[in-house]
């Protein structure tokens, strides 16, 4: 059901999609405060046949794992749709999501493209929404040899100049410039 738009559903909304756009750069930045931040503390995390149990725990035992990939990971946001309930501080929450990841498959680099969606129930306690309850949906999987060629050699990864994505507070995005 939609509820028309009041400057309070609008903020309400905005915090959730912040939680997210947080949730998805924590995992690919391998960054456990941001990650745990986006949970409330007895949130229960379920992720596939991988995981299922306290949210807090997941995201310290998911950035130590990911601090250790040397290949990147992206987790990309696309379609939110929040089913508000502002009289019971809860919204159910569907997001849809693309993930890339690279993989070793013996001594051969590959790329995973999966689509899903995270499905989530917020609460706001205290007058901050967070991730109560989390589940994944998988809905397709491309696994592929990886043919990295840097837009057929238009940008050189080697070169000084180019910027390179990296995990942890050494990655770009946590500088101020």
């Amino acid at each position: 059901m939609t509820q028309p738009n009041t400057l309070e559903t609008l903020l309400a909304k905005q915090d959730i999609h912040d939680v997210l756009v947080n949730y998805a750069r924590a995992v690919d930045r391998a960054d456990a405060p941001l990650l745990k931040s986006c949970y409330h503390s007895d949130a229960i995390e379920e992720h596939g046949n991988t995981y299922t149990g306290p949210a807090h725990a997941y995201a310290d035992g998911a950035a130590e794992r990911l601090m250790k990939l040397k290949h990147p990971m992206a987790h990309y946001l696309c379609n939110v749709h929040i089913d508000l309930n502002l009289g019971q501080n809860i919204a159910y929450v569907e997001s849809y999501l693309l993930t890339f990841a690279r993989f070793d498959k013996g001594t051969d680099p590959w790329d995973t493209l999966t689509g899903g969606r995270i499905v989530d129930r917020f609460e706001c306690r205290d007058g901050v929404w967070k991730i109560a309850h989390r589940k994944m949906a998988f809905d397709w999987n491309h696994d592929m040899p990886s043919s990295e060629g840097w837009c057929l050699g238009l940008f050189k990864p080697e070169d000084p100049g180019m910027i390179m994505g990296k995990r942890g507070q050494a990655d770009l995005s946590y500088q101020r410039f």
